[in-house]
């Protein structure tokens, strides 16, 4: 386990998220009995019992994000975002022109939909994307514009982490075989871009731009937590930790909330613990479940009876606090939902599900009015 770095606060100076005094996970149930060996276990036996236990202890749990999306009411996932590219393989605002590598993640997360389902002509459609945005990658890894991305750093990071969830899930899926020989081909693609990611002008680039942005952050975690997994990079993990610590100086323990700049947001908040959450399914640590049990209390606090989300007091979205390409930022229902979903498929929390339903329901009323 890593300790987090202490948040000064004016209302609990030098406070450190999370509950001491928790049982390891090997702590030992019922009686211990010795068990007498014929013969002493020589040095070099026991030398490699412990290279293998280190190994067992220390490696990220992957192969399970399947398994939670397919514990989700599948009515609902499909109300949790993703977007079909076009002909071009682009999405969002790329569609008239390639602008940024994260307006690509959309069809990440329509690729991510349509293994859960089976779809095969969906999984398809969505590799056109990433075949589209490797095309803007340049020597350095980066994509494109001497030697830095389309948006900067953070714009790479984004489409990274989702990019990398989705190579994860396609290869625990029934369409891991067929696929082999494309993850292999990109493999060495996504490794070039997030060596140049963590290059130390760009990674502390991340830091400083997204210091007040902790779902940002966690973003950046992913992206190198995540293709340190895929690439088998281990400095790549070690720096995706990092980030975590990052993000989670600007946790506030004694309400789970996450401070987008300096307060809390019930829009990036939900952002904020969905993308813990993932993080969680490949690198598990109790001390932050504990923690996003707490974000989620929080999050499902301001979906109302109606599931309209309560924005009173946000930070940074639906009251007009800032803007992006040209409009007023809105909470994002879509991210809402599937943080909540992930919530409970993980730790079975009815009541997560429940926030969900009634957030889909709203907007299938909404979509019924505009008709």
């Amino acid at each position: 386990m890593f300790g987090w770095p202490e948040r000064p606060s004016h209302d609990s100076p030098g406070q450190r998220p999370g509950k001491r005094g928790e049982k390891g996970p090997l702590a030992l149930k019922g009686r211990y009995k010795p068990v007498r060996h014929q013969r002493p276990i020589s040095k070099t036996s026991l030398s490699w019992l412990c290279v293998v236990w280190l190994v067992a202890w220390c490696a990220p749990a992957a192969g399970q994000q399947l398994a939670v999306l397919q514990k989700m009411p599948q009515d609902l996932l499909q109300f949790s975002g993703g977007a079909r590219p076009n002909a071009d393989g682009m999405v969002s605002y790329n569609r008239d022109g390639f602008k940024s590598p994260e307006f690509q993640r959309g069809a990440m997360h329509y690729m991510v939909l349509a293994i859960a389902r089976g779809d095969v002509d969906a999984v398809e459609n969505a590799w056109r994307a990433v075949d589209a945005t490797f095309r803007f990658q340049n020597e350095t890894g980066s994509l494109s514009r001497k030697g830095e991305p389309h948006g900067g750093p953070s714009a790479l990071a984004m489409w990274l982490a989702e990019l990398d969830q989705a190579v994860l899930i396609l290869r625990e899926s029934s369409f891991g075989p067929q696929s082999k020989e494309r993850i292999e081909k990109l493999i060495p693609k996504i490794h070039a871009a997030a060596r140049w990611l963590a290059r130390p002008k760009y990674r502390e680039r991340l830091e400083q731009e997204d210091a007040q942005a902790p779902n940002r952050l966690l973003f950046d975690a992913l992206a190198f937590g995540l293709s340190g997994i895929v690439t088998e990079d281990a400095e790549l993990k070690r720096i995706g930790h990092r980030f975590v610590e990052l993000a989670m100086i600007q946790y506030r323990e004694r309400d789970g909330v996450f401070l987008e700049k300096g307060g809390a947001d019930s829009s990036y908040q939900a952002v904020a613990a969905l993308k813990l959450q993932v993080w969680l399914i490949y690198f598990p640590d109790a001390k932050l479940d504990a923690a996003v049990d707490r974000a989620i209390t929080w999050e499902r606090q301001r979906i109302q009876p109606d599931g309209q989300v309560d924005i009173a007091g946000n930070t940074r979205t639906g009251l007009g606090q800032e803007q992006w390409m040209g409009h007023d930022k809105g909470v994002n229902l879509s991210e809402i939902t599937l943080c909540l979903l992930y919530h409970g498929a993980r730790t079975g929390d009815e009541d997560s599900f429940a926030a969900a339903r009634r957030i889909v329901e709203r907007r299938k009323r909404d979509i019924h009015e505009e008709r």
